[in-house]
């Protein structure tokens, strides 16, 4: 059953003592930061990579006018009781549908036609005059704010003149225009352009956006370059740097309509995400898909090793508070890695532009999987032109845990109070236990719960003694053994 994100904002309040108290409430308190923690022992916080479908790509080159590499450079969505996915081969704009987001059907239309015969192609490049300057799509969604029926679908598009003279070159592309292009659609699948040129504050591919509910407005995450003076100080040293380093990076612009942004000029918009020195030299950030979730925005950022040697891109995670400032999450560690030796994904990741979907308690992550390395590349070990698009599921809230061995370990919140007369975990602790304990403002265990043992998305949390405290300032201390904690919340 599909259901939506179930998104929440975190309450904070005044502390008794005059520091920040938080509200702990039906949003779910994940651990991808130091928000909620006070402190930790003999604890690591790892990130939990997604899980691959076994059956991946789950979609591929099956038609003669299809490249090799069909990837999702595009969006899926659950959209009129089934599943649409639009995507590109050889630069065109592709169309496929599923009933169950696994095994898809590519609908034979007179929209493009190949030597006379329907297909499932929607839109070619620049060139055939149906959208001028069109290049490469970023992405699809459905527009519940535009009242014009006409313009239902929105597809977000590098609008991209490559032979411009004019005062609005692009400022790291000699010669060109480029820019964020809108098309709209009453279906989906016949599209009509509405703007060219939105914005030029963005200058590349693999371009993100989301509707961000706490500000009524879309937000944009997309191509500048920038390179930290400290990065580029200390990567410099490199033989290759100068000849290999582009420094890719993300900015970040607003619109209250997709059309109109508070952004529009060349390279204009604030970085919001770059390289820096806790990465391997020669990284570079080539997109994040930034989206709200239990409170949070949780960025995926899609970083590029651009060296002699390396040449691939996968998929790490972020977390942010505002959608502004944002942090990387534990060790860096993938949470879409690389296929191994023999995989279709080898070298290559990219991610659709569309939020994870909610399928009962798992999230689904639709990506584009290559088994060649981006260029530049000077090694003998290139890969083969092949991309498909893969499928790979989280359960709820388990983007990161906090995790003790046997030993032992414990987390102490800061101070919180509870909305509510019930405590849930997400947890699992089938070989191990979960003690939770409520501290007053004097330090004092109030109460003490139940073992907490089983593996699932909603625990709850049994007294042994005392009661949970609701709407005092408290703080939990949990202690973990041969166990495994990813969210918290009360209800």
């Amino acid at each position: 059953m599909m259901s939506p994100l179930w998104l929440g904002y975190l309450c904070v309040c005044a502390g008794v003592a005059g520091g920040p108290e938080l509200q702990l409430d039906r949003t779910r308190q994940l651990f991808l930061d130091d928000h909620l923690i006070e402190s930790m022992q003999n604890v690591d916080r790892k990130v939990q990579p997604a899980t691959k479908y076994a059956g991946n790509p789950v979609l591929r080159k099956t038609e003669s006018y299809e490249t090799n590499v069909n990837i999702v450079y595009g969006s899926v969505l659950h959209d009129q009781d089934r599943y649409r996915m639009w995507y590109i081969t050889g630069g065109a704009v592709a169309y496929a549908e599923s009933d169950d987001g696994v095994v898809w059907h590519k609908p034979k239309m007179d929209i493009v036609t190949v030597d006379g015969q329907p297909t499932n192609l929607l839109l070619r490049k620049t060139g055939d005059g149906s959208i001028p300057y069109f290049y490469e799509m970023f992405g699809v969604f459905k527009d519940q704010q535009d009242q014009d029926p006409a313009r239902r679908y929105k597809m977000g598009f590098l609008s991209l003149d490559p032979n411009y003279t004019g005062p609005r070159g692009a400022r790291f592309h000699d010669g060109q225009r480029r820019g964020l292009g809108v098309a709209g659609s009453p279906d989906g699948l016949r599209w009509t352009l509405i703007e060219n040129w939105a914005t030029e504050a963005i200058c590349d591919g693999a371009t993100h956006w989301m509707f961000d509910p706490a500000r009524g407005s879309y937000v944009l995450y997309g191509r500048t370059k920038h390179t930290p003076d400290d990065v580029q100080a200390a990567w410099s040293a490199f033989d290759w740097y100068n000849s290999w380093h582009w420094g890719r990076a993300v900015a970040r612009i607003e619109s209250p309509d997709f059309l109109h942004w508070d952004h529009t000029e060349p390279a204009s918009a604030p970085v919001v995400m770059a390289a820096d020195l806790a990465d391997p030299p020669g990284t570079e950030i080539y997109s994040m898909l930034v989206f709200p979730y239990e409170g949070v925005y949780i960025g995926l950022v899609q970083t590029f090793l651009c060296r002699p040697d390396a040449a691939t891109l996968e998929i790490q995670l972020a977390v942010s508070r505002d959608g502004v400032r944002f942090t990387r999450v534990a060790d860096r560690s993938p949470f879409i890695p690389l296929g191994p030796v023999g995989s279709w994904d080898r070298f290559n990741l990219s991610l659709a532009t569309n939020p994870p979907l909610a399928v009962g308690d798992e999230l689904r992550f639709y990506y584009g999987g290559r088994s060649y390395r981006h260029n530049p590349y000077a090694g003998p070990d290139k890969g083969e032109s092949f991309g498909g698009v893969g499928l790979a599921t989280v359960l709820r809230d388990r983007f990161v845990s906090l995790e003790a061995s046997f030993d032992g370990g414990t987390v102490i919140t800061r101070p919180l109070r509870i909305a509510g007369t019930e405590l849930y975990v997400n947890a699992d602790s089938d070989f191990g236990q979960i003690v939770v304990e409520v501290l007053n403002g004097e330090g004092q265990v109030a109460a003490v719960s139940d073992p907490v043992v089983g593996d699932a998305v909603k625990l709850p949390v049994r007294w042994e003694s005392g009661e949970l405290p609701v709407n005092e300032p408290v703080r939990l201390r949990f202690t973990l053994r041969n166990a495994r904690l990813f969210a918290v919340w009360a209800e």
